[in-house]
């Protein structure tokens, strides 16, 4: 029987916790806009709960607005995508770095090149799902993140 080794170990780990992280992405991408909303909507209000718990009167009606931007695309597009990258980055890592060719600088660009694909990729789901759109600044905030 093969030796697993560490290496081994954290590749497949990290490559089934990044197909999970970019599975949900692409998910959320084919939500219709009243589904996306209902979801984006329950986050912010639970959120807002927690953080009007702990200092009473921080998230208001003259804010909310705005926390709710912050929360779709802060949370939803940026930090989304930054933990995809983040796990898509290990994932290549630790299954290349033996390969000869492999220098850590290729999994950042293998990376961003993928990361930049699934940013378009769901953006142009988006185009075909009911009350979506695909936009360029989603793709560049994802691409970011």
């Amino acid at each position: 029987m093969k030796k697993l080794t560490k290496d081994k170990v954290l590749a497949t780990i990290f490559i089934a916790i990044a197909l999970l992280v970019n599975g949900i992405i692409i998910y959320h991408s084919c939500l219709t806009g009243i589904k996306s909303a209902e979801v984006s909507g329950s986050l912010t209000d639970t959120l807002t709960d927690i953080i009007n718990t702990v200092k009473p009167d921080t998230i208001t009606d003259l804010n909310y607005e705005s926390f709710a931007t912050f929360i779709r695309k802060g949370l939803g597009h940026f930090g989304a995508f930054m933990v995809s990258g983040i796990f898509t980055f290990l994932a290549v890592h630790y299954s290349s770095k033996h390969v000869s060719w492999y220098r850590y600088y290729w999994g950042m660009l293998i990376s961003f090149i993928f990361g930049l694909t699934l940013a378009s990729t769901t953006e142009i789901i988006q185009l075909t799902v009911d009350s979506r759109s695909g936009q360029l600044s989603d793709v560049l905030l994802d691409s970011v993140g």
